[in-house]
């Protein structure tokens, strides 16, 4: 919903032009954790042991155990906290500018490594989620927000010589403080899914 929505009223946005996006369903409970554990292992919840926000330790191997086990070399790129206890090699990133979001540490630690010895990077923004609490999913708060993580992501997308994968742990749905997400409804659980190669691509 929030996807189709910038497509359709943002049409500079790198996501915007992107084609072959297509629509997938994230896990029930739609919330970080269990979205999160089922992108990084492939498996439902019932399966990878992460239900919703209370798990932290997945019961199966993640990706990051599957490319090591090929001796490929990975890492995860994220904000302030690790969201689930896994086995990767991992850079926490506080708000160290006090912007109120993590997006450009973490932007610039995932740059940072881009020609690192790394096969497999996962880089992790959260502050489309954060804004779209604080504010509801198309407030022009978020919207903005959605701007600056989509210039970081083409900037990454450009840098990196491989496969890339876009998509979202879970959507949103809006609230009369804000928005939130967690219920089987439409909103939260239909999420973009979008494979591209990744090393100058063009808008």
């Amino acid at each position: 919903m929030q996807y189709e929505y910038i497509c359709e009223n943002n049409p500079q946005l790198f996501l915007s032009n992107i084609e072959g996006m297509q629509k997938a369903t994230t896990v029930f409970k739609p919330v970080t954790n269990a979205g999160f554990a089922a992108m990084i292992t492939g498996a439902p919840p019932i399966e990878n042991g992460i239900p919703n926000r209370d798990y932290r330790e997945v019961q199966v191997d993640t990706i990051f155990d599957f490319a090591g086990d090929i001796d490929k070399t990975s890492l995860l790129v994220e904000g302030e906290i690790k969201i689930l206890n896994t086995e990767s090699e991992l850079i926490l990133n506080i708000d160290s500018n006090r912007d109120g979001y993590t997006d450009d540490e973490v932007y610039l630690s995932a740059m940072q490594n881009l020609n690192a010895v790394y096969d497999f990077i996962l880089v992790h923004f959260h502050g489309v989620d954060d804004a779209g609490h604080d504010f509801g999913p198309f407030a022009d708060e978020t919207l903005d927000r959605i701007e600056v993580i989509d210039g970081y992501i083409s900037e990454l997308v450009s840098m990196w010589e491989g496969k890339v994968i876009i998509v979202s742990d879970h959507g949103m749905h809006e609230t009369i403080s804000g928005g939130d997400h967690g219920e089987f409804r439409s909103e939260d659980m239909f999420i973009p899914y979008i494979i591209i190669d990744g090393g100058n691509y063009e808008k």
